[in-house]
């Protein structure tokens, strides 16, 4: 029988995106389900600021590499590799090991072993600098993904005789696709549907872009699609928020240079690391989200924004358009940026002359409830044979 499980989580969870909140819920519910919670990671958690982004968590061990190896586990090859020792002892202590995304640590373990090991597949098998070669911008970025490149061979992938379980259609395909290996199931994330959800509250003339404020998210882009679409609608606002890391620094620089460029600067907010309430409050006031980052899983924002009774406006190149709005049924999509201001104008017009209903697409994000998200989750947990 399962009582304690260990999570493998190598980025940080003590910041803003959607990674370290999928971890924190995922702990979350799992301490609602009564198993005692164990965590592997390189980064000191901050229980307050996860508690401020995202709500409280409760673990019973925390391993941390030991001595001189903290320095070095920055990258998630290096950090696997360095951890091997600290990954096996979480391992003996739990009944049960779920790994976030997951390589190279299911060659530490026997054939036995592999049954009490899964991966929880959230992010792509490949990412965005490999699709968009475009954004390998800068020598510091480039020089990281070199390194990337040299780190991730193909031996430092799953094995197939792991269970992985996607976090969506997209990512499966993509599995199976760049990697040649099959999805066990899915698990979708987990969406506080019901804390956000719009009850009939007025909105403002307000649009959103959220997500964490990184290059790879195309925010630039939706920013045009914003200009574009509501150029004769001027008392619209744009609403920038997500969480800021070293590297956005850079990207806010150049964001801020095109809002001047656009001659939008008055209508334009930007909000780093929000709280959830914050996010909460701006999805609740605003109108409509654009989602424009491209080739990539299901994002949680869209399904929040939609909860929050937004209509989503997002491209039709990734799992949000085809899982969360689907291919149209709850949302809008778009092909380029051309396409995405007239899509926006639409939007725009129909919400003006009440031919938009905003209740049709709520009921799209009930499908990532909480209460789906446990159900499920107990689903795989009980299908492990120990």
């Amino acid at each position: 029988m399962i009582k304690n499980i260990g999570i493998v989580a190598t980025p940080n969870i003590s910041t803003g995106g959607g990674f370290p909140r999928v971890v924190r819920d995922l702990i979350a519910s799992l301490n609602e389900l009564n198993y005692k919670v164990s965590l592997m990671t390189p980064f000191t958690l901050d229980y307050e600021k996860i508690k401020e982004l995202y709500g409280p968590i409760k673990l019973e061990k925390v391993h941390y590499p030991s001595g001189f190896k903290k320095k070095f586990c920055k990258e998630d090859s290096i950090t696997r590799r360095l951890m091997k020792s600290e990954f096996l002892k979480m391992f003996n202590e739990n009944d049960l090991v779920i790994d976030m995304d997951g390589k190279i640590l299911d060659k530490y373990l026997s054939t036995e072993e592999k049954k009490r090991y899964i991966i929880w597949r959230v992010s792509c098998a490949y990412s965005d600098t490999k699709k968009f070669p475009e954004m390998r911008r800068g020598l510091s970025r480039k020089g990281k993904e070199i390194l990337k490149d040299l780190l991730n061979t193909k031996s430092t992938r799953p094995g197939k005789d792991i269970k992985i379980y996607s976090l969506d259609e997209w990512t499966a395909k993509e599995l199976k696709y760049y990697w040649n290996l099959n999805s066990a199931g899915f698990l979708n994330p987990e969406i506080q549907v019901e804390h956000i959800k719009y009850k009939g509250q007025k909105k403002k003339n307000q649009i959103a872009v959220l997500g964490r404020i990184a290059r790879n998210k195309k925010i630039h882009d939706s920013i045009e699609i914003f200009s574009k679409g509501t150029s004769k609608f001027k008392d619209y606002k744009l609403v920038i928020l997500g969480g800021a890391t070293p590297d956005s620094d850079l990207y806010i620089k150049e964001l801020s240079n095109q809002i001047e460029r656009l001659n939008i600067k008055e209508r334009v907010e930007m909000i780093p690391n929000p709280s959830f309430e914050k996010i909460k409050e701006i999805l609740l006031n605003s109108k409509i989200l654009i989602d424009s980052q491209q080739g990539v899983s299901l994002t949680m924002t869209a399904i929040e924004a939609m909860a929050a009774g937004c209509i989503v406006l997002a491209t039709k190149n990734g799992g949000t358009y085809l899982e969360v709005l689907g291919k149209g049924k709850y949302g809008f999509g778009f092909d380029n940026i051309k396409e995405g201001g007239n899509k926006l104008e639409q939007i725009i017009l129909e919400l003006n002359s009440k031919k938009l209903n905003y209740h049709k697409f709520i009921k799209g994000a009930d499908k990532f409830s909480h209460k789906n998200f446990i159900k499920r989750l107990k689903e795989i947990i009980n299908n492990i044979n120990v």
